[in-house]
């Protein structure tokens, strides 16, 4: 074949598939829509997913147990009993330029009897991280410092006492929460104690 190069054509590869060719506008489109659609249900399974991490890691859940007046409760291999309970005046007195109301507030002792179980129980009682808390009715909660008179011992009592200053109004009010440490819990729901006033 002799004849003018500008005429000939170059053979086109045959096209595979079943449809015609998706424009490049077309595919663009659909694109967009498929990343509009899609990128809300990622970004809500990652909101769900860190959601259920903090949930499981910086507040676990809680088991409450109430402890009424005068009676003990069971808490890390312990049996747990308040033996004692004052409302005093603060050791610190406020300074003579404190802002007006500061004078308003108690020291609340209660004097827990512990008596571990087993020696894993004595090593819980004794242990870094047991939380006290002074807590009201409406959820509002004080930190309380607990300190033990020896070394708890299998069958043997040991006193703790707790002290927490608070407000005084509601100082004859508040339940004493304990918890043992959040590192030695097994799976499951955070076990606390809460001693009725």
């Amino acid at each position: 074949m002799t004849g003018d190069p500008a005429q000939t054509r170059p053979d086109l590869p045959a096209q595979t598939g079943a449809g015609p060719r998706m424009r490049p506008r077309d595919r663009r489109v659909v694109q967009a829509i498929a990343l509009a659609t899609l990128l809300p249900a990622l970004l809500t399974v990652h909101w769900l997913d860190e959601t259920r991490d903090v949930r499981s890691n910086l507040k676990p859940e809680e088991k409450v147990t109430t402890v009424p007046r005068g009676a003990a409760g069971e808490l890390a291999g312990a049996r747990w009993q308040v033996v004692d309970r004052r409302t005093t005046a603060p050791l610190l007195r406020p300074a003579s330029g404190a802002p007006p109301g500061s004078a308003e507030v108690a020291e609340v002792r209660v004097t827990l009897a512990v008596v571990a179980k087993d020696a894993a129980a004595a090593k819980a009682v004794g242990a870094y991280g047991i939380v006290y808390r002074l807590r009201d009715g409406d959820g509002r909660a004080w930190a309380a410092t607990g300190l033990g008179t020896g070394a708890a011992r299998p069958g043997v009592p040991v006193r703790i006492t707790v002290r927490g200053t608070v407000p005084r109004a509601k100082a004859d009010l508040l339940v004493l929460e304990v918890r043992p440490p959040a590192y030695s819990r097994p799976k499951g729901p955070l076990p606390s104690l809460r001693f009725a006033p």
